[in-house]
């Protein structure tokens, strides 16, 4: 090749170097320029510059830095250019701001003769899309918090006047009535736990999507979780002129690790929906755990039914939140459509999924799949399919006082509790509840939380604080704050116990009875 043909070549090479978006530099040893593109130049020519004239790498990279921080960070300035330097001499990227007032990011590479490429990006742009997609995110999260306060805050408001709806309910379902009434009752009761299972499920979505819902596997019985919805919808799918059936592998595993409360959740809504767009044929609800194929080593709960059926769009639509196959399925069958929604995203929570196949007028199989591990040997008593032991109503008439603002709440707590023989006292705040609690002797506290003058938490921390001998009575929180966590929360703040509203009668004396038992097995 000709001189004139390398003169050609590097002048070709010059120019491209220099139409590069980057900045490309070539340095000595000693960090002095032998070759810049223009965006180099233009974005650290005076650094090139001052070394060219015979001033220290060092020094450089101090009054480089100088020039970008207040006056007085003498400090801080020179372990800044240190850090910098070290770093570049390593060969990491760092990030700097240039001389045309823009982030850069900058490397340096050897070469073999001991010189250095040194490579500069802008990445202005990116530093911006990166500041606003945090400011962005902020926002979300600000938006999801807020929405998330807005349903506990409905949440509540709802539970309040339920608690007094369904509380009276149960008390009248508990006296004398004739055939007409009492089914006038378990009507009642059985829309109010409708509406209550609407509103959980809403929360739970919520929840979900501002990831605070977590999953708490506990050492379980999965084959009593199953008979037992066995139980609960064979008579509803009866009623229909449907036959439930219930299949269970041999080689299901007695006990498993899992969340029973989640699950059974799961398996509701899949065995509610198979029965109600089922007029005529059968369900059928197999569980498994396969040895091989994609579901290998998860729990396989196959729920298939012969009823409508749908097509492949209203497949697609169905696991979206609030959507059902057409609107015309609402009206005819009822329901919001948030049950499957919420089913997939909690099985993808238990490291599983939901699928469906179907067809229009042939029925539809649905497979929920969810991780559940072999349960250790377990000492002591067993756990519950709800993750907690059981305790037997007291026998023995116990002294209450019941602690709540509003009155209705505190006459469903009473005729509860009277029925069975025992005393109830009430107080309307934190502070009557502690001149009362001065008074008399009482066995257990129901605690509500919210309340004027002197709050549940405010009461709580009264109670424990006192060298009185009421100072360690038992305290169930009594409160429509029914949100993911609030009872380990609540807990945690001190009380014994825990109760949602609206009041559930079994779920009050099972509580008290744990608590109760708690208290004399400490006090012995």
């Amino acid at each position: 090749m000709s001189k004139d043909d390398m003169r050609d070549i590097n002048a070709l090479i010059r120019e491209a170097v220099d139409a590069l978006s980057e900045g490309f530099a070539i340095v000595d040893a000693d960090h002095r320029l032998i070759f810049a593109n223009r965006i180099s130049l233009r974005d650290f020519g005076k650094f090139h510059g001052a070394i060219t004239r015979g001033q220290s790498w060092p020094d450089t990279m101090r009054a480089s830095v100088a020039a970008q921080m207040p006056a007085g960070a003498t400090g801080e300035v020179e372990k800044i250019a240190q850090q910098i330097m070290t770093r570049l001499d390593a060969g990491e990227a760092v990030d700097m701001v240039s001389e045309s007032g823009r982030m850069a990011r900058v490397i340096y590479q050897p070469m073999s003769d001991g010189n250095r490429v040194a490579i500069s990006t802008d990445i202005e742009d990116l530093r911006q899309n990166e500041r606003e997609l945090k400011v962005a995110k902020r926002r979300a999260e600000s938006a999801s918090e807020a929405k998330s306060q807005f349903l506990a805050n409905v949440s509540h408001e709802i539970r309040t006047p339920l608690n007094g709806m369904l509380g009276m309910a149960q008390v009248l379902a508990s006296s004398t009535l004739d055939a007409a009434q009492r089914e006038q009752v378990e009507a009642i009761l059985d829309s109010g736990k409708t509406l209550i299972a609407l509103l959980n499920d809403v929360l739970d979505l919520s929840k979900i999507e501002a990831g605070k819902l977590e999953i708490a596997p506990v050492e379980s019985d999965l084959t009593h979780v199953l008979r037992r919805l066995y139980k609960l919808w064979a008579p509803v799918a009866e009623e229909n002129g449907v036959e439930l059936t219930l299949d269970l592998a041999a080689s299901l595993p007695p006990r498993l690790k899992f969340d029973p409360v989640r699950v059974r959740q799961c398996i509701t809504n899949l065995m509610s929906n198979a029965v109600k767009f089922t007029e005529t044929g059968e369900v059928n609800v197999h569980v498994s755990v396969p040895r091989t194929g994609p579901n290998a080593g998860l729990v396989q709960v196959r729920v298939t039914d012969t009823g409508i059926g749908m097509d492949e769009a209203s497949i697609e639509r169905l696991f979206s939140p609030f959507t059902q196959a057409d609107s015309s399925t609402s009206r005819r069958f009822g329901g919001t459509g948030r049950g499957l929604s919420i089913t997939r995203r909690l099985a993808h929570l238990m490291g599983g999924d939901v699928t469906a196949k179907s067809r229009p007028g042939e029925g539809s199989t649905f497979v929920l799949t969810f991780s559940a591990e072999p349960a250790a040997a377990v000492a002591g008593p067993a756990a519950t399919d709800t993750g907690t032991r059981s305790a037997a109503r007291p026998t023995a008439p116990l002294s209450v006082l019941v602690v709540d603002d509003v009155p209705l709440n505190r006459k469903v707590a009473r005729l509860f509790m009277e029925h069975q023989g025992w005393m109830v006292s009430e107080a309307q705040h934190g502070v009557e509840a502690l001149a009362m609690l001065d008074e008399r002797t009482f066995d257990v506290v129901l605690l509500d939380v919210h309340m004027p003058v002197m709050d549940g938490l405010e009461t709580l921390k009264r109670i424990r604080a006192s060298e009185a001998s009421w100072s360690s009575v038992p305290v169930i929180a009594l409160t429509a704050n029914a949100m993911s966590g609030d009872r380990e929360r609540y807990l945690k703040m001190g009380m014994d116990g825990y109760i949602a509203k609206p009041i559930d009668q079994r779920e009050l004396f099972a509580e008290i009875g744990r608590v109760r038992a708690e208290f004399l097995r400490r006090a012995a």
